[in-house]
């Protein structure tokens, strides 16, 4: 893959091909926006362009270089996510790469660490990536993603350039559908499309994996509940997430997607039933009091939250706002 390859956000694309190219490159690179806006795939493309040996356009794809990177196994690129079995990226994770990242590169003329989700460090390992971010050796240039920018803290923000990805127009998402998924029916890309709103992350999972598909439906179970305003109906369908911790999450997030298009509903230019259907019911005014119950009840289980209550507390919320937000 190559710049070309990456649908929109052309100013993010701009900036990082011209640092790929040895103009103007930074030591810290900061790709935040919703999940599925490609954060990880373009900050792979631009680490595989930096440690690239080919000419004037990069990654070539063809030298041995990317022919390494390609297969994994580039010796001077290293990724860092957040273990299987822990809540956080730990600081023995931060401290082995700060003795990692003084090694002078093997191959390349630049050693690329890409780091996955950095809003999960926990503040020791915040503080670790810290030190090293002040006085990073020369060669050495970092790569950060995050889904949520604000739960990154501030020290490492103002020591990054800042990459937002952005959701791609319905019309250019519309034609990646179709494009990289032929032998889906016209209904079930429709929903794909509806269900990403121009995030291809999100529109790629719906056509692949089935449980995205139920987990949607369950969003939308619920999205239906609020309009009865009856507190058993949002309770009935918050029940498979008893304790279910990244099944919530899920739900929030589909959830949340849902919202976005009611409140667009009266403006958006392609046929939208499931959210025409709730507009009736939940308002503009509504669906941005509910965005923020959700963002608050993300913020909770980010820093351990009790799953089951919190699901509980959120129900009670959700008939509140429905309540007192007509």
């Amino acid at each position: 893959m190559g710049f070309d390859s990456f649908r929109g956000n052309p100013a993010a694309v701009s900036l990082l091909r011209a640092a790929a190219g040895g103009r103007r490159t930074g030591h810290a690179y900061l790709f935040y926006g919703s999940e599925g806006t490609g954060k990880r795939t373009l900050a792979g493309i631009f680490a595989q362009a930096l440690l690239c040996g080919g000419g004037e356009e990069r990654p070539c794809g063809r030298c041995v270089a990317c022919r390494k990177f390609e297969k994994g196994a580039h010796p001077d690129y290293t990724v860092l996510r957040k273990p299987a079995d822990k809540a956080f990226l730990v600081v023995d994770q931060i401290r082995a790469l700060r003795e990692e990242i003084y090694i002078r590169p093997n191959e390349a003329d630049r050693r690329v660490v890409l780091i996955e989700n950095c809003e999960t460090m926990n503040a020791p390992a915040a503080n670790a990536l810290l030190k090293v971010l002040e006085e990073p050796p020369s060669y050495a240039v970092f790569l950060l993603t995050a889904n949520n920018e604000r739960m990154v803290p501030e020290t490492i923000l103002s020591r990054c350039t800042g990459i937002e990805l952005f959701a791609v127009p319905a019309a250019e998402a519309e034609e990646w559908i179709a494009a990289h998924f032929p032998a889906s029916g016209p209904e079930e890309r429709r929903q794909a499309l509806l269900y990403g709103n121009g995030n291809l992350g999100r529109s790629r999972a719906f056509l692949e994996d089935p449980a995205v598909q139920r987990g949607y439906g369950q969003a939308l179970s619920l999205a239906r509940a609020l309009t009865s305003r009856r507190e058993y109906d949002i309770l009935e369908a918050l029940a498979p997430f008893d304790g279910d911790r990244s099944g919530f999450s899920r739900l929030l997030s589909d959830f949340d997607g849902i919202l976005g298009r009611v409140a667009v509903c009266p403006f958006a230019e392609r046929e939208d039933p499931e959210a025409a259907e709730l507009s009736r019911r939940i308002s503009p005014l509504q669906a941005a009091a509910l965005h923020d119950e959700i963002d608050a009840v993300r913020t909770a289980l980010f820093f351990n939250g009790n799953a089951a209550l919190t699901a509980a507390l959120f129900g009670a919320r959700l008939k509140t706002v429905m309540e007192t937000q007509g």
